[in-house]
């Protein structure tokens, strides 16, 4: 796979688009298009801007591994993915919404319980006197 069809398979299984991508990466749409179709190369600081933000390597973009993981962990962190993820969310229909809302409640749920237990860790687990 080259480098524009690796960026257009991340932008996808990001869930943004092109312009949205751009925002991300600090480029113009029409940066993201053109690299997509293979009409302009990022320039190297730029690629390896990219990667951090992706969490991913120069080395992947480029099609020389397929090893998409890098020991970095991406940029794309906390306030901008959460940007992300509403911008998103915004889209969706309300039943989609309400499915959305039960899987968080879910995952708190989930999170409630595993601090508790580990609060209170289970007597049967004590060592005995």
């Amino acid at each position: 796979m080259d480098l524009s069809a690796r960026i257009v398979s991340i932008r996808k299984q990001m869930g943004l688009s092109q312009e949205k991508f751009g925002e991300l990466v600090n480029m113009s749409q029409r940066s993201v298009a053109a690299w997509e179709a293979g009409e302009r190369t990022p320039s190297f600081a730029t690629l390896s801007e990219l990667a951090d933000k992706l969490g991913t390597s120069v080395d992947f973009l480029l099609g020389r591994t397929d090893e998409k993981a890098n020991k970095k962990q991406p940029a794309v962190q906390n306030g901008e993915l959460l940007e992300n993820i509403v911008v998103r969310l915004r889209g969706l229909p309300d039943p989609a919404l309400f499915r959305v809302s039960d899987f968080l409640d879910g995952l708190q749920a989930g999170q409630e319980i595993a601090a508790a237990r580990a609060a209170d860790p289970d007597p049967a687990e004590e060592p005995a006197e």
